[in-house]
């Protein structure tokens, strides 16, 4: 389900800190619990979203039609002719990892885990922490970030969040935004959500 923004920016997530000029689109609660314990934290989830998010664009589903069919637009429109290379809109910097301080790069760990995970991932590596990664990923239209925290939903469960952050470049990706929204908000997302849950209940199952 999709929660309130303010929540968001009331923690002390570090994308908030170097992601000022990007636009909080939408914020989701990851319908999952977990006991925060060593089998059940925030690495194993994270390895877990991104085997799910391969998956799901390789099966025939909804989701992964829509992926299709935004790569056959973009044999007419240039959406994705210029993937991670084009500076975020305002900038002159490529990407939101060269405004980490040296103790934020030593404290990821997102290269070891994706090497390990083997992801094709459009959506290039920022960082990996304890409680939370963030992805970006930059083309025609717009630079965007997926950010994932995880949470505590009360005194013993945990749970994660989904957070896109966005700029648009110019009035084309105004335009795109605005009409990829409901397919985003009503099929894209809550597809992945329900995919995601599945796969970490099995994962669950496979513990015990």
């Amino acid at each position: 389900m999709m929660i309130n923004k303010e929540t968001h920016f009331e923690r002390s997530w570090k994308v908030n800190k170097i992601a000022k000029d990007f636009i909080l689109w939408d914020v989701w609660e990851i319908p999952i619990v977990a006991t925060n314990s060593k089998t059940e934290n925030f690495q194993s989830f994270y390895g877990i979203a991104l085997e799910t998010f391969n998956k799901i664009q390789a099966k025939t589903t909804l989701v992964s039609i829509l992926f299709t069919l935004r790569f056959w637009i973009d044999k007419i429109f240039p959406l994705d002719r210029n993937i991670n290379t084009l500076p975020i809109p305002g900038c002159q910097e490529t990407t939101v990892k060269s405004r980490l301080n040296s103790e934020d790069l030593e404290k990821s760990k997102a290269g070891k885990v994706l090497k390990d995970n083997n992801t094709d991932l459009e959506f290039r590596p920022v960082y990996l922490f304890d409680n939370e990664s963030l992805h970006e990923l930059s083309n025609d239209t717009v630079h965007g970030l997926l950010h994932v925290g995880w949470i505590k939903k009360n005194n013993n469960h945990y749970t994660a969040t989904l957070a896109i952050y966005v700029i648009p470049r110019g009035i084309y990706g105004k335009v795109y935004l605005k009409l990829i929204e409901p397919f985003r908000r009503h099929i894209v997302y809550p597809g992945l959500m329900k995919a995601i849950k599945e796969q970490w209940q099995e994962y669950l199952l496979s513990k015990d």
